[in-house]
């Protein structure tokens, strides 16, 4: 359910009417027993259920959802107890000797303050009471100390797990970029805990160095392959190579610049183009060469990405032409702009002059970016 009936609210307000030795409760036109362990539970779907206010006062939200960083601890966790089983040993014994210790420390000021409590006369006579705050004294400070070194040897256990933090990092987003493939088919979806079997596995991979930067980056390599084709064969192949372009955006973010993939997916082009002036001003201010059926998306690509479309250099004719007569012209982007120009924005050099050769050229973009893992 996505909200709270109005019925339930005397129940969940506990409006309890005492009958003799039962409480009643009223929902709707009936008078129900209520019985003291009675504890009740709602549940949705919905990510983010709309509660009014005057039901958030009276029940308590669980977001069970699974978060990022959540996701993030759990496979780090995972990772440790793998990879370095002793480390995770360590710290579990760590933090239950720091409670241990704390716990004795509140014990000891309990004491101390019994002691001063109960004590008659003289306080500064009493040899046994001196005695006793003597002791409690030296065994609170040495419990101090050991903390202190207790929080020390944390830090150093810690720096440790995170080295495997890229590994963490990388799986999370893997798992949120695959979560999102339900937008495009409700069919698309895909559980956490099979997820985390791909991990398992992954990680089962033989270590073939002893250095932690290399495992690691071993370790992403592996699962990206894992996670790639275990998706790729879940989808319908029209889909398989638009996963491959939201797969490069979700692990691969620095690959684009602002507004690239909105304008690639057209989500700028209303908005750009009401600002414009009228479609025939527009092409007026185009190259010549450009024909009458590329000159609208050209003009999006000029008022969406300016700096992309001056370092172009469209006014050069001659270059252009050969680029736009060329059959295979998404492998033959012009040499002298190649180095300056990142291969998204060559796609969407494609997307602009040559629709007809954009799939090709997404193809092209994922294999040179996925590398071997792409198909």
């Amino acid at each position: 359910m996505d909200g709270v009936e109005p019925v339930l609210y005397p129940l969940l307000r506990r409006d309890l009417v005492a009958q003799g030795p039962r409480y009643v409760v009223q929902i709707g036109d009936k008078i129900i027993d209520y019985n003291e362990e009675f504890r009740l539970f709602l549940s949705t779907r919905n990510p983010n259920p709309f509660i009014p206010p005057d039901a958030a006062s009276i029940v308590t939200e669980v977001n069970f959802t699974t978060t990022r960083s959540g996701l993030r601890g759990q496979l780090l966790a995972l990772t440790i107890q793998h990879e370095k089983p002793d480390l995770e040993g360590q710290k579990t014994k760590l933090l239950q000797q720091e409670e241990d210790k704390k716990i004795q420390l509140a014990k000891l000021e309990e004491s101390l303050l019994e002691t001063l409590a109960t004590s008659q006369g003289n306080i500064l006579e009493n040899k046994d009471l001196i005695e006793s705050l003597n002791q409690t004294k030296a065994s609170s400070a040495l419990i101090q100390e050991s903390l202190k070194e207790s929080y020390k040897l944390q830090i150093s256990l810690d720096q440790e797990r995170d080295a495997y933090l890229p590994l963490a990092e990388s799986a999370s987003k893997m798992y949120f970029i695959i979560s999102d493939l339900s937008k495009i088919n409700n069919m698309y979806r895909f559980s956490l805990a099979a997820f985390l079997r791909l991990f398992q596995r992954a990680l089962q991979n033989k270590q073939d160095s002893e250095n932690t930067e290399q495992r690691i980056q071993s370790l992403i390599s592996s699962l990206k392959h894992m996670v790639y084709e275990y998706i790729c064969h879940c989808l319908f192949k029209a889909d398989q190579l638009m996963f491959a372009l939201h797969f490069v955006r979700g692990m691969h973010p620095e690959l684009f610049q602002e507004n690239e993939w909105d304008t690639f997916t057209g989500v700028v082009v209303g908005d750009m183009l009401r600002k414009a002036d009228s479609q025939q001003k527009i092409r007026d201010q185009l190259p010549s060469w450009i024909d009458q059926e590329q000159s609208w998306a050209v003009a999006t690509l000029k008022i969406a990405l300016p700096s992309l479309y001056q370092t172009l250099c469209f006014e050069d004719a001659a270059l252009w032409r050969t680029y736009y007569h060329n059959s295979m012209c998404e492998q033959e982007f012009p040499s002298i702009l190649a180095k300056k120009v990142s291969l998204f924005q060559q796609i969407l050099v494609v997307q602009a002059l040559r629709p007809d050769r954009l799939q090709s050229a997404m193809a092209l973009f994922a294999c040179k970016t996925l590398g071997n893992i792409w198909k």
